[in-house]
């Protein structure tokens, strides 16, 4: 996009009220030495991502409990979409959503739109799927000490849809921001289970010291950071069914690059136009519930 001066002084004006600086303060604040590189990248469009490309239809309300877990030791709470037409006892194959960072269950199955993008493929011969999320706190879904969200995750939370008569033996996990290395971790950790992994706009860290920077609760030491660096254990998702998406503006990006170089597997990484947001997740939601609907079918 042009870098014109209205659009240089309308991205100033908000960031900073610094109505008189050129090309030069654009790259200190993009570079993260001047304060308002959100408010620029708006400004700038390059948080316009494209409008979603398929229809969106009304879905059900998910269906929301919890249960104990021995693994998180403390009541989780979770929520089930279900598509149109299929009651809560319907065997479907199941995705995983991982929501992200302050988030929980009921904003994982709503983040991007995949009940309505589902509901609305469905006329054309998509697989339904049911969309099950649970709670899994703010500890960036690892095993810590005390709270273990991923043992919960396969030992606990899948069970318990099986026993609501979901079929567990097809599945698939989803996340965004937090939830999106989330569902990277689950698939290094558990390599055989998953018929896709989507990770969107997931947040990975290039440093300790950049995740505590970021969120001083995502890891409690350097040497626990090390042993979930997804990006150190790239050359681990070789021949797994893994596909990340993320904005170019967002924070994570430069991160989520060092990933993608390291794969030795190319296409697994698409970085379109987007930020960390809401409108980015919706714009690739349609080919992301296409995909897994896709892998579960059958």
């Amino acid at each position: 996009m042009p870098l014109t001066r209205r659009r240089l002084l309308q991205a100033f004006g908000a960031a900073a009220g610094l109505t008189g600086l050129g090309a030069g303060g654009v790259a200190l604040v993009d570079a993260e030495v001047l304060p308002g590189r959100s408010v620029l990248n708006h400004a700038l469009g390059r948080c316009d991502a494209h409008p979603p490309d398929a229809p969106h239809a009304a879905a059900p309300p998910p269906v929301t409990g919890s249960f104990r877990s021995a693994a998180r030791r403390r009541e989780v709470g979770f929520a089930i979409a279900y598509p149109p037409g299929y009651a809560p006892d319907a065997p479907l194959p199941v995705c995983l959503a991982l929501h992200g960072y302050a988030a929980d269950a009921r904003t994982a199955v709503g983040a991007a739109g995949y009940p309505g993008f589902l509901a609305g493929a469905l006329p054309d011969g998509a697989t339904p799927f049911a969309l099950a999320a649970p709670d899994g706190g703010n500890g960036y879904w690892h095993p810590h000490a005390d709270d273990d969200p991923l043992g919960m995750l396969v030992d606990e939370f899948l069970p318990l849809l099986a026993d609501r008569g979901l079929r567990t033996d097809r599945f698939a996990v989803a996340g965004w921001s937090m939830g999106g290395y989330g569902a990277l971790l689950a698939a290094l950790t558990h390599p055989d289970r998953f018929r896709l992994v989507v990770a969107t706009s997931p947040a990975v860290f290039r440093s300790y010291s950049d995740a505590r920077r970021v969120n001083a609760g995502a890891f409690d030491s350097p040497q626990e950071w090390a042993r979930y660096d997804v990006a150190a254990r790239a050359r681990e998702f070789a021949g797994l069914p893994v596909r990340i998406a993320i904005g170019a503006a967002d924070p994570f990006t430069p991160a989520v690059r060092t990933l993608r170089d390291r794969l030795l597997e190319p296409g697994v990484v698409e970085i379109g136009t987007g930020c960390h947001d809401g409108d980015y997740w919706r714009s690739v939601a349609p080919r992301q519930v296409r995909a897994i609907s896709a892998a579960l079918a059958g």
